[in-house]
């Protein structure tokens, strides 16, 4: 098994894709009314969940806030 090359990371310098910041609370997915077959990228912290809909993650890849009083991060 590789390990992970810090050296070959890039950690510092701008974004590729600007961040979508979470500020504001959601609202309930069910109130949506999604098709069945909708993609969701689903986090779970302290009993807490929060969806996102996946083809509206496509662009920025990365949507980070606060979930149960913590920091998040979400990317794929």
């Amino acid at each position: 098994m590789k390990t992970f090359d810090v050296s070959r990371a890039k950690l510092d310098g701008r974004d590729f894709f600007k961040r979508f910041r979470v500020t504001e609370p959601g609202v309930s997915l069910r109130s949506l009314k999604l098709a069945a077959d909708t993609e969701l990228v689903v986090i779970e912290r302290g009993g807490q969940r929060l969806g996102f809909i996946k083809r509206e993650l496509s662009y920025p890849h990365v949507a980070q806030g606060k979930l149960a009083g913590e920091p998040y991060l979400v990317s794929f």
